[in-house]
């Protein structure tokens, strides 16, 4: 995919002038260009996303535009706390002006907001200091009654679009060659809250693994059906619902049985500890996005 250059500003949060200056003076990446400007690819755009966060931890532009892609994600696993505000004295990330601006159906804000966190955080902390945090702040005002569900589907369209567009730019840019595994990330039929799976898919792209993202509410079968043509080497489901624990439990066992057995079933979310003795040692139970890094540290190294 290519993207024009307001498009990519607006991804990693690089003003326009600067992009062009870190490509006429450093050479920080060469876009393709057309009749109306430059075009960027995916991996334009992670490298560029990667040269933000760097230079936003006090690294010289000059100094680290010629360096390599790996050496920039060296440089932004060891300063995985970089945010865009102060932290409070118990080092949490402000995120009040953001569930503000949910509160105040302030759209633009909202996504402003969004698109400065994720272009100075790590995937990790993007994930477990604002999204898991706001995503809590926004189900307290609705039981507090200060929100409705309709703040609350504000908050997921923004966030779907800016997960999804960081799965698109952290995504390998290759093809797959013939039998090259991926993992494939889904939720069953009836589990709608996607947010968390796909926050997951986002970091396992991020760590370098080959992703496929089917998105939410898939029949277990299907999804079973997918692993092989799809090569999957991991199939990962999000089980967040704390209803239908019946149909849930159901769903899982159907997934398991049907799975091939060269294919590993990691099931994560917020009720997936619930279903661990129900599909008993084939299924690898992640308790958090920690565990979800160690088990992909884990299956890189096989």
């Amino acid at each position: 995919m290519r993207y024009p250059i307001r498009a990519v500003s607006k991804l990693t949060g690089i003003a326009i002038d600067t992009l062009r200056a870190w490509e006429r003076r450093y050479g920080a990446v060469t876009p393709v260009r057309d009749s109306r400007g430059r075009l960027y690819s995916d991996a334009d755009v992670a490298r560029l996303r990667l040269l933000h966060q760097a230079v936003s931890q006090g690294h010289a532009i000059g100094r680290i535009a010629s360096i390599s892609d790996a050496e920039l994600r060296k440089i932004a696993t060891a300063a995985k706390s970089a945010t865009t505000r102060a932290p409070d004295r118990h080092g949490r990330i402000d995120t009040a002006p953001l569930l503000r601006a949910v509160l105040d159906f302030d759209a633009p804000a909202v996504d402003a907001e969004l698109g400065r966190f994720a272009a100075a955080l790590a995937p990790e902390a993007l994930l477990r200091d604002v999204v898991m945090p706001l995503l809590a702040l926004v189900g307290d005002a609705w039981h507090e009654r200060r929100a409705t569900i309709a703040h609350e589907h504000l908050l997921s369209a923004t966030l779907r679009n800016v997960l999804g567009s960081l799965l698109r730019v952290y995504a390998p840019v290759r093809r797959r060659s013939p039998g090259a595994s991926c993992l494939l990330f889904a939720t069953l039929s009836g589990e709608r809250h996607e947010l968390g799976t796909l926050g997951a898919a986002m970091l396992a792209a991020a760590s370098g693994a080959d992703v496929l993202y089917l998105g939410p509410d898939l029949p277990a079968r299907d999804i079973a059906a997918s692993a092989r043509p799809a090569h999957a080497r991991a199939v990962v489901l999000g089980v967040t619902r704390s209803t239908e624990a019946k149909s849930t439990e159901a769903q899982l066992k159907t997934v398991a049985r049907h799975l091939p057995r060269d294919v590993e079933l990691w099931v994560g979310g917020a009720n997936a500890h619930r279903y661990a003795a129900a599909i008993g040692g084939r299924a690898v139970i992640l308790d958090g996005y920690d565990a979800l890094s160690r088990e992909l540290t884990r299956i890189s190294s096989l």
